[in-house]
This record gives structure tokens, C-alpha cells and sequence, in this order.
């Protein structure tokens, strides 16, 4: 596995101590795996899905008809395949991300089709013709922003307007295609305008919806998996987060998610925020506010790994970023633990290896999988790996001959090691645990955190 280390330093010098801090990161370098250049794609909205050595995603624009296309690549970066390219028939502008059972991949385009309120539609994993399995006519629900879940031999999804109220709905489809079963139509009260796909746990669908609710922000809702009342979990206040524009990511019995706006910074906006809560409803709870300088809007949902929730902002970070100029700056990848706390800026794009990630991450061993709506080489969006690993800072405060070495790592997912040199072996510290006191050996010694 990577490791995730920290080394400090500590040189005695006679009566008087000098103390310098290294801080070694093994996180890998951010790579462009691919630039769009619009023959092959344009702008990526949505995700990736790794399927063995093979990266899938969508484009929502450029292609043959310039309606969007589904694409692969080599998971090690290389170049770009495209499987179909949309013809507005077949479907058009393909926002969202791919699910893939079998041989085949499943996904849904904003417009197009039949009645051009959208679609979803299949194509083989190799590449081949678009099928297309359901076009929305309004009634039954209209422009399917988020993508698709499997349950069996039924596809569910939601749609951003149609429905009774024209304020979204929830449906379902055979895998096969057929008609479209509208689940549950939004009124408002439950939420409005869902952006974003759904999760399943046991008989009972999850998601987010822009706005709506008591306060006009947005809503975390359920609803019975075979239909029936949609019921508001959680409405957003704007303090607690604002405009929920991601889906949600459920452990144990907690569901974590993310705001656009919202938050304690940002002012009458917000920068947005990572939430939490229970899975059978009940307070939010705001585990970070994003200030801009760590990032802005988080259009995505969190991935979770360990105690570690990853994801994307779309603005904010270090380059091009403005205090109180909201929509500036790149866009960053970060990271948080999962009962909430410091944001950890994994990485800040630049225009060059990409910007403005609107869309969540996967993760394969300590490799995140992304993109950007644009920038790259050409302009047109980037598909991007990332390393996963997180830096724990080791802390250290001298105590007469002695120091004493601090550290948050509540999963013991760390051990302590020392070295009487920088470039010598280090090794295990038995039983060390912080905060961990120890009597300094000789005239220096160098201590780091390796991952179990």
C-alpha cells in the first residue's frame, strides 16, 4: 500500500535544543490521464467508473454530432476511445455518470429523445449503437440531470422537473427499457429539482433536492423503494448548508453529503459545506464550511475510505482564487475525516492539468479517478488520477531531555517509527501511542507515522 508518513527532525545540541520539523508526503503527483479535445468530447459534468484497467465516462458535448458522447481510456492514462457519440435521437447532453452491469453500460442524457425531455439509454462496454431504453415526456418526468442505480432487473433514477407538480420526480425502468413508473413527484414542501442520483438501502431509495423544504434550500429525502410518500429527512437552513446539488454516500447508520452554498463562510452565498445525517432523519450536522482558500461549492457528493471522506470543489483553492469573488479559482480535491474537522487540500487545479471538477471521484487502492470540466491541453476538460494519501501531522514539544509526540489518529491506522538517521531503517515503535514520550538517544534521532 502507499504509506502515509510525517518525519520531524529533533538534533540536540549541547545544553541548548534545536528542533527542525520535516514533513515527507509519499503523495503521488496529480496526472492528466486525458485532455478532451472535442472530436473525442466535451466538458466533463460526470464521474468516472473504473471496470478492471478501463476508465468510462460521458461528455456532454462534442462527438460526431456535438450532442455528447460516452468514452473510454487506459486507467494508466492514454488515449481516448469514444463508444458512441449521441445524435440527439438516440439522446442528448449526457450529464451524468455511467453504471456498468455485465457488458453493458447504462446512463441517462439530459435532452433528446422522443419528446427531447431526455432519455435513458445502454451501449455495449466495447462500444457499439445507442439503445435507448425510455425518453421522459414531461408527465412522467423531464430532463434526467443524475445518473442511474441497479437493483435486480430495475434501473431508478430521478428527474430534475416534470412530474405532477413540474418540480421533479422519481421514477424507475425494466433494465431492458420499457415504460417509465413514476415513483413520487416532488411538491416542494419534500423538495424541488433533484440534481442528483439516488443511493439504496434495504427497501428504502435516499437523495437530495436543490431547493425546497421549510426553508427553501433544499431537502435530504426518502422514499419507499417500490414508491409511495417522499418523505423530508432534513431541510437545509442556509447555516447548515445550502442547495444540495450532490447525491449521498451512506455508512453505517449515517448519510454524508455536501451543499453548494451555504455554511459559516462566504457571506450571503456561502462556500458551501460537508454534512452528515441519521439515515432515519434528524439534524444536520455541518462537518466542514469551506472558506474559499480550501475550496468553493462542492457540486459533488464524498467518497468514503477508512475515516477519510474525499472530494471535489468546483472553485476555491490556490490558484486564480478571490476573497469575497465567488466562482474564482480552479477548483480543488480534498479531503476530511469523517466526523468532521480540517480540510485537507489534496490538490488545487491550475487550468493546465485541468478545472472546475463539477463531478464526485472514485477510488481504486489509494488512486482517485476524477475530472474537470475544462481546461487541459485543449481546453475541453481533463480526466485526472490523484493519490489518496492524507498527511497526519506529528506534533512534538520538547520536555527537558525528553519530547513528546502527538498525533490525531483515532483508527490506529498509524504506527510510530524512528531512525537514529534521516536515510537510515526506521522501525517500529511497540505500543507507542499518542501522546507518546520518549528520552532522545544520542545526539539526534528522526521519527515519522507509516501506515499500518
Amino acid at each position: 500500500m502507499t504509506t502515509k508518513r510525517n518525519s520531524i527532525k529533533i538534533c540536540l545540541v549541547g545544553a541548548a535544543a534545536l528542533l527542525s520539523t520535516f514533513f515527507c508526503r509519499d503523495t503521488a503527483a496529480q496526472n492528466v490521464l486525458a485532455s478532451f479535445n472535442y472530436t473525442n468530447g466535451l466538458y466533463t459534468y460526470a464521474g468516472l467508473i473504473l471496470n478492471g484497467a478501463t476508465l468510462y465516462g460521458t461528455t456532454i458535448a462534442g462527438g460526431a454530432s456535438n450532442w455528447g458522447t460516452v468514452f473510454s481510456l487506459p486507467a494508466g492514462g492514454g488515449a481516448v476511445t469514444t463508444l458512441a457519440s449521441f445524435s440527439f435521437t438516440n439522446g442528448a447532453y449526457p450529464d451524468a455518470g455511467l453504471i456498468l452491469s455485465g457488458a453493458t453500460l447504462y446512463g441517462t442524457t439530459e435532452a433528446g429523445g422522443a419528446s427531447n425531455w431526455g432519455t435513458v439509454f445502454s451501449i455495449p462496454a466495447g462500444g457499439g449503437p445507442v439503445t435507448t431504453l425510455a425518453s421522459f415526456n414531461g408527465t412522467n418526468g423531464a430532463y434526467p440531470y443524475a445518473g442511474l442505480i441497479l437493483s435486480g432487473s430495475t434501473l431508478y433514477g430521478t428527474t430534475e422537473e416534470g412530474g405532477t407538480s413540474n418540480l421533479g420526480t422519481v421514477f424507475s425502468i425494466p433494465i431492458g427499457g420499457g415504460s417509465v413508473t413514476t415513483l413520487a413527484s416532488f411538491t416542494g414542501t419534500n423538495g424541488a429539482y433533484p440534481y442528483d442520483g439516488l443511493i439504496l438501502s434495504g427497501s428504502t431509495l435516499y437523495g437530495t433536492a436543490w431547493e425546497g423544504g421549510d426553508f427553501g434550500y433544499g431537502t435530504v429525502f426518502s422514499i419507499p423503494v417500490g414508491g409511495g410518500p417522499l418523505t423530508a429527512l432534513a431541510s437545509f437552513n442556509h447555516t447548515n448548508g445550502a442547495y444540495p446539488s450532490a447525491g449521498l454516500l451512506l455508512s453505517g447508520s449515517t448519510l454524508y453529503g455536501t451543499t453548494y452554498y451555504g455554511g459559516a463562510y462566504g457571506g450571503v452565498y456561502g462556500y458551501g459545506t460537508v454534512f452528515s445525517i441519521p439515515v432515519g432523519g434528524g439534524p444536520v450536522t455541518t462537518l466542514v464550511s469551506f472558506n474559499g482558500t480550501n475550496g468553493e461549492g462542492p457540486a459533488a457528493g464524498v467518497i468514503l475510505s477508512r475515516s477519510t471522506l474525499y472530494g471535489t470543489t468546483v472553485y476555491g483553492g490556490e490558484n486564480g482564487y478571490q476573497p469575497y469573488a465567488f466562482g474564482t479559482g480552479y477548483g480543488t480535491v480534498f479531503a476530511i475525516p469523517v466526523g468532521g474537522g480540517t480540510v485537507t487540500t489534496l490538490a488545487s487545479f491550475n487550468g493546465t492539468n485541468g478545472e472546475w471538477p463539477l463531478a464526485g471521484l472514485s477510488l481504486s487502492g489509494s488512486t482517485l479517478y476524477g475530472t474537470t470540466e475544462e481546461g487541459g491541453a485543449y481546453g475541453d476538460g481533463t480526466a485526472f488520477s490523484l493519490s489518496s494519501t492524507v498527511p497526519i501531522p506529528l506534533n512534538i514539544q520538547l520536555n527537558g531531555a525528553s519530547v513528546i509526540l502527538s498525533w490525531n489518529d483515532p483508527a490506529s491506522l498509524f504506527s510510530l517509527q524512528s531512525a537514529p538517521t534521516l536515510t537510515g531503517q526506521f522501525t517500529n515503535i511497540p505500543g507507542a501511542t499518542s501522546p507518546y514520550t520518549i528520552s532522545i538517544p544520542g545526539a539526534q534521532r528522526f521519527f515519522q507515522l507509516i501506515g499500518n
